[in-house]
């Protein structure tokens, strides 16, 4: 049960920051990822930098550079754990992050992938914002 103890931080982490306590969201978010190194079973992590990089952009929406760093890690992380769930947040997070900064170009880039062969679904209504937002992207 030890190994569901980070995504449950990462919740509580997530709801802090929307309280506007995102220090204590960050904070609480950290040692979350400490113990998730600690363990074997790391199948939130991809998610839990994601969170990590909203709360970052919560807390200071034009230092971007630490919120992307995340957002690459969680791509990263969700491709070698091959969940295509947490892939998709994460690009569109980071798709999201660039178009606000005038980066069309890498926001294609970095979403068209992870939209790519999705299979379609009502219950996952990230997919259906991420493929509007590439449709807005490709004009």
């Amino acid at each position: 049960m030890v190994y569901l103890v980070p995504s449950l931080e990462a919740v509580l982490a997530e709801a802090e920051a929307s309280a506007g306590e995102t220090d204590a969201g960050l904070r609480r978010l950290c040692e979350a990822l400490a113990v998730l190194e600690r363990t074997e079973e790391r199948f939130y992590e991809a998610e839990m930098h994601r969170i990590r990089a909203e709360i970052l952009l919560r807390r200071d929406p034009a230092n971007t550079a630490a919120a992307e760093q995340s957002l690459q890690a969680a791509i990263g992380i969700a491709q070698s754990q091959k969940v295509r769930s947490f892939e998709l947040r994460a690009a569109l997070s980071l798709a999201k992050l660039y178009r606000a900064v005038n980066r069309d170009d890498d926001a294609h880039v970095v979403l068209a992938p992870a939209v790519e062969g999705f299979p379609p679904t009502q219950q996952f209504p990230e997919l259906t914002e991420a493929q509007s937002l590439l449709a807005t992207l490709s004009r």
